[in-house]
């Protein structure tokens, strides 16, 4: 429980280190385009608090789609080289808490095949039915 607890508070934390990055004070026009840094702050609030939730599936997603859009801003001119590398480095550290907190599946064993025993083919007999028989076909001859 500690654990959980500690992994969840990392994960704010590096959100809210993001979001100081995504806000920092040397904001200028070529640093951080202003709609850029709206949006990107939108989706990092929608992290944190699938984070908070214990969500993490839904975190990842918006993790990736976070990263996809930084992307996008820094080749679209809206977001700077060195303020794009501090958002990746964010970026990773959250992804690292992420794996960290989500439990790691327990494999189920699967059934064990139970393969049926063996049978032991019967020999035909002679066809009287008392179990006497050779296994060769006699041919009876009836005179009436």
């Amino acid at each position: 429980m500690t654990r959980t607890v500690n992994r969840l508070l990392g994960i704010a934390a590096a959100a809210v280190l993001a979001a100081g990055i995504l806000a920092g004070c040397a904001n200028t026009q070529t640093d951080l385009h202003p709609d850029t840094a709206a949006k990107l702050q939108d989706r990092l609030q929608s992290l944190a608090r699938s984070a908070a939730d214990k969500d993490f599936p839904a975190a990842r997603t918006e993790l990736d789609l976070l990263a996809g859009d930084v992307s996008t801003a820094a080749a679209n001119g809206e977001l700077s080289a060195g303020r794009r590398q501090d958002i990746q480095n964010a970026i990773d550290l959250i992804r690292a808490d992420l794996t960290a907190a989500t439990p790691t599946p327990v494999p189920t064993p699967a059934p064990a095949l139970q393969t049926p025993a063996p049978t032991v083919p019967q020999s035909p007999g002679n066809g009287k039915g008392n179990g006497k028989g050779n296994g060769k076909e006699e041919s009876h001859s009836t005179d009436d």
